[in-house]
Order: C-alpha cells, then structure tokens, then sequence
C-alpha cells in the first residue's frame, strides 16, 4: 500500500523539490500552494496556512481521497529581514503567522489522523539561524527558534502514538526566497541604511551559493528511512553546520565577533 505524504509550500523551491522526490520514490503526494498552477508528478492543493479554514479544507480532501496521511513536511514559511528598530509589527506578525502559526495550524488538522493509525512521520523545515541568530535576522531566527521548541515538545506528547516528529535545520538554499523576503528597513535612515545594504547583499550572496534545493531535498527524504527520527538535523553548506559546532565550542564574546564580521563585513 503506498504511503500519502502531504508537503506545504510544495510550489517551487525546497518544497516542490521535495514533492517530486517523494512522488519519484512511489508516494502518494500532495503539495499545497496559495496560488497552484501547473501541477508536476503531484497533486496542488489550494493551502493559506494563515488561514484555519483553508488548512481544514486541504486536509480533509486528502483524508477523504485517501484516508491517511503519512508523511507531513512543513516546508511553507517567509523569510524576512531588517533592523529590528524600524520592522513594523504587522510584517513580524505575518512572519510569525506563517512560520509558526501556520505550521501549528497544519499539525493540529493532520494529527488526528495519525494519532487513529498510530504511525506517520512530521518534519518540520527549520534553519540553523535557529541556533545562531543573525544580526537583522532576528524576527526569522525567532520564528525558527519557535520551530525547534515546537518540535522538541510535540515529539515528546505524541510519541505514544506512534508518531515521529524532527526538525531540519536547513543552511542556505538556492530557491526564491531572496524575491519573497520581506524587507523592512528606513532607506534614508542613516543608523542602519549602510551596513543593512552590506547584510542584504551577503545574505542575498548566500542564497545564490548555497546547496541546491535537490540536494537538500535527498538529503531530507533519507530520514523517512530512519526507524527512529532524531529531534533535529542540520543540513546545507559545511561552514554553515560549522557554525553550530563553533557557538558551542567559543565564548560567547568570539563567537559574535565571528558573526559580526561574517555578517557586516
């Protein structure tokens, strides 16, 4: 019987690259996206994960197209950036309203299900900027951070039932996350417009060397293999894992300076 795997965020990018390897693999798969167009080896379903209704709506179409659900990947989330000072709350609540509220959203529809078939597997898409925030990165490595505390319960509650869930820390990833970010920042505000150029520039110089969102996505769908699923995975460029090595090994004093220069120069 081939096991229903539902990926959010499933568009383009990570997600969609997920989808596809998953449905190459023999699963039965099923991408969301706000806006679905043309549909690959899986099906687009229409998914807000902003939105409640919209979250029980897409759930509910695959339970009653298949029955279960097996594998959940939340993979949709927003990146943003800016100095803190000057973001508006409504783009940091929107921020939060999709990397965590959503992901909850879709958690609670889908693990009734699982809890019923006392099995499945949930992956969480997280970032190492979870472990090492990043200077005008702070409302995104928060929202992530929510994400790995997040799992580090749910796993624990739900564990009885069967249920595994992790995290994947990813590092930078060639997608188009650069043209989606929100981006808040006084441009004729002489505090912060010259270095945040400077951070915008590296942080965009990142995503364009990153890994390829193929890789990540073998990387990733190698854990369903797993018959016990750790609480959390770093995966990307190796000096970016480096990094979580590094905040553990140096003072705290070292490590900043690291960052800072990383980040500013």
């Amino acid at each position: 019987m081939k096991k229903v795997a539902l990926v959010t965020g499933a568009s383009s990018g990570l997600g969609e690259a997920l989808a596809s390897l998953l449905a190459q693999k023999g699963y039965i798969v099923y991408g969301t996206s706000r806006k679905p167009t043309e549909e690959n080896r899986f099906k687009l379903l229409i998914m807000d994960v902003q939105d409640e209704a919209s979250v029980q709506a897409a759930v509910a179409q695959i339970l009653r197209e298949q029955g279960q659900i097996d594998v959940l990947i939340n993979n949709a989330g927003v990146g943003i950036a800016g100095p803190l000072e000057v973001m508006s709350i409504n783009s940091i609540q929107q921020a939060f309203d999709t990397n965590v509220f959503g992901l909850i959203r879709v958690i609670q529809a889908v693990l009734p299900s699982m809890r019923e078939a006392k099995t499945g597997k949930i992956i969480n898409i997280s970032s190492i900027a979870a472990e090492v925030a990043l200077p005008y990165r702070a409302v995104y490595s928060a929202s992530k951070a929510a994400v790995d505390r997040i799992t580090e319960a749910l796993r624990l509650e739900v564990e009885r039932f069967g249920i595994q869930v992790c995290s994947i820390q990813c590092g930078d990833i060639q997608t188009a996350i650069t043209a989606h970010r929100i981006m808040e920042y006084a441009s004729d505000n002489p505090a912060y417009n010259t270095v945040f150029a400077k951070v915008a520039q590296n942080m965009n110089d990142g995503v364009s060397k990153g890994s390829t969102a193929e890789y990540m996505a073998t990387e990733i769908i190698k854990l369903l293999d797993k018959n016990h699923l750790q609480k959390i995975y770093p995966i990307g460029k190796s000096y970016q894992k480096l990094s979580l090595t590094l905040k553990r090994l140096l003072s705290g004093r070292l490590f900043e300076k690291i960052i800072k220069g990383y980040t500013q120069s």
